[in-house]
């Protein structure tokens, strides 16, 4: 392969014959429709590489919802012939572990590695290069900035995606930051509808996901952390969408466990007023810390939602996390019943 480029992907692109846009287990909607516009980005830069956006393990359903609208091939957890790929672009993956059994399939190969994110970079070296930023939103905000850097002009499909992902990520621009909204701005300009985001984001919610958030509800505990309002619950499935629904009924940190394929998972959601007044982010100061506890875990995210997986039990992941927020806090946890 050619010397290395100063600009993504840091290749020669003439003559690349496959290439593989990585998202990360589980992959969301920000992580899948980033992907979706870096495969779009790709096929402008070599017309004649084939694509592929590999997915280990399932979509989250709001993203699978989004795929159809957005169609591209997928490549699963169980595919084989990662070697035959000449680059892979992994995007909003946080950690390396959640690629899964491609982590594998990418350390193997001698193809040429790029990241593309907005997570705090985790300590590795699978990466030839990286491009992150810390302060967007979401992993689309970084794309979007590549689309500009590079001057390549967007469709309006792709500018569609971009927005979807940037409204997923920053709930709906609640939280977004500068980088977001101006970003949001510039995809409008290139034909996206906000409406029409907003729509795709909307899909009506699967059974399971409702049962799921009415048993998280039923099952929650209250817990006080100094001014704060804690809650808490178990359950087996869908764990971001409970944790999520926690903090609608009005908690301030939200925790949602359960263990799932052998392993605890945990979400964690927390209101922007509550991280606006203590600066915790949930991402580094919770999620990493507890996920490194107990052995084979691992965690991370933004300030204000993050996740872990352990092997340790469910309780055990909760009492950590509890006991992280109460130190940093540095008021006791208190129950209420």
């Amino acid at each position: 392969m050619s010397p290395p480029r100063e600009r993504f992907p840091f290749v020669e692109t003439e003559g690349l014959r496959r290439v593989a846009v990585v998202c990360h287990r589980n992959a969301d909607a920000d992580a899948y429709l980033s992907a979706y516009a870096l495969s779009a980005l790709m096929k402008r830069l070599s017309p004649s590489a084939e694509v592929d956006i590999v997915a280990p393990g399932k979509m989250t359903l709001p993203a699978r919802r989004l795929a159809r609208i957005f169609p591209h091939r997928v490549v699963d957890e169980g595919a084989t012939g990662g070697e035959t790929y000449e680059l892979f672009v992994a995007v909003d993956v946080g950690h390396t572990e959640l690629l899964g059994s491609w982590l594998g399939k990418m350390r193997e190969s001698g193809a040429f590695k790029v990241l593309v994110d907005h997570h705090p970079i985790q300590r590795t070296t699978l990466y030839d290069r990286t491009i992150v930023d810390r302060e967007a939103t979401s992993a689309a905000e970084v794309v979007y900035a590549i689309y500009g850097d590079l001057r390549v002009p967007m469709k309006r499909r792709v500018a569609q995606a971009l927005l979807a992902a940037i409204l997923f990520d920053s709930q709906h621009l609640a939280i977004a930051g500068q980088g977001a909204l101006k970003a949001a701005v510039g995809l409008v300009e290139d034909g996206a509808s906000l409406e029409k985001a907003r729509r795709m984001l909307r899909g009506e919610p699967d059974y399971g996901e409702v049962v799921a958030r009415l048993k998280g509800a039923q099952r929650l505990e209250i817990i006080r952390i100094g001014p704060w309002v804690m809650a808490r619950s178990r359950v087996g499935s869908f764990h971001a969408p409970v944790a999520r629904g926690l903090l609608n009924l009005g908690a301030d940190i939200a925790i949602a466990t359960g263990r799932t394929e052998g392993e605890t998972r945990c979400s964690l959601r927390s209101s922007a007023r509550f991280f606006d007044a203590t600066k915790i982010h949930l991402g580094t100061k919770v999620a990493a810390v507890v996920g490194r506890e107990g052995g084979g875990g691992y965690g991370g995210g933004h300030p204000t939602a993050a996740s872990l997986t352990s092997s340790l039990t469910a309780e055990e992941v909760e009492e950590r996390c509890t006991s992280e927020l109460s130190r940093l806090v540095k008021a006791p946890a208190v129950h209420v019943k």
